[in-house]
């Protein structure tokens, strides 16, 4: 299966364009909290959340302090 190392997709990003990736992150996984909404403290939060729910439900992996996601779990205009 190929797959998406998290830490890798956020070092490719500029650093000021990390709040949106995360946003839209949680907009993909968790539209009902209203990521645009949230302070960056609690997006940081709930993006860790998500990350260790897709791996309960299999579509993502923990992997030495690390997640390795499907790429369909990342928003589309952050697929590599």
């Amino acid at each position: 299966m190929n797959t998406v190392r998290w830490s890798t997709l956020e070092a490719a990003l500029p650093l000021n364009e990390l709040p949106a990736f995360h946003r839209a992150f949680l907009k993909l996984h968790r539209p009902e909290l209203a990521a645009e909404t949230l302070p960056l403290r609690r997006v940081q939060q709930y993006v860790h959340q998500t990350l260790l729910l897709l791996v309960k439900e299999g579509r993502a992996k923990a992997v030495q302090g690390d997640f390795e996601l499907v790429p369909d779990c990342i928003p589309p205009p952050y697929r590599p």
